[in-house]
């Protein structure tokens, strides 16, 4: 149906139909990090409880303070050293989910990369069972398994149209090879 002239029609909107989560590693990672941070903040707490306590307790029994500056700054070198230590277990936190999470990725391409291969070969062989099941890998499989059965439908079109040529049949036939052939390549 055209639109009329001067009217614009809005367009689709396409959205990404793509999610890339694989809840076989997130969701321990997931887990992990979150024991972690409550771990962490019960032994920051702890550690700032005790380290200002001890700090309260040297500073109770003076009997003259002449400033109350030195005590900020030692609550505050207190505070930033626990601090310090939160994002320094943090980031070796997050560094050690990042290689997990690549070495995961990694040894999912590696069987896809092997997989993709054997297409770019033209091998349709039977596959062996991947290392790791995974969502991509069972996509890729069932995909190869489609091309492997169309692959054979075009070897076998191709022997009877070259024994229908071998066999001098009549050029309607050879068309009707020819056109089931290309019906399978499309």
């Amino acid at each position: 149906m055209m639109s009329p002239p001067g009217v614009v029609r809005p367009r689709q909107v396409y959205r990404r139909r793509l999610h890339y989560v694989d809840s076989s590693v997130q969701r321990s990672l997931l887990i992990a990090m979150v024991a972690l941070e409550v771990f962490l903040v019960a032994a920051t707490t702890w550690l700032a409880y005790w380290r200002l306590i001890s700090l309260i307790d040297e500073s109770m029994y003076r009997m003259s303070l002449s400033q109350g500056g030195p005590t900020l700054m030692r609550l505050a070198q207190e505070g930033f050293a626990v601090l310090g230590l939160f994002v320094v277990v943090n980031l070796i936190a997050l560094v050690i989910a990042a290689g997990i999470w690549s070495h995961h990725e990694n040894r999912v391409l590696r069987d896809l990369v092997g997989l993709i291969g054997k297409t770019r070969d033209l091998d349709f062989s039977g596959d062996a069972e991947p290392r790791r099941q995974h969502e991509v890998l069972t996509l890729a499989s069932a995909w190869r398994a489609r091309e492997r059965a169309r692959f054979d439908a075009v070897r076998e079109q191709v022997a009877q149209l070259d024994a229908a040529w071998s066999a001098k049949q009549s050029a309607q036939d050879l068309r009707n090879h020819v056109a089931r052939l290309s019906e399978i390549l499309s």
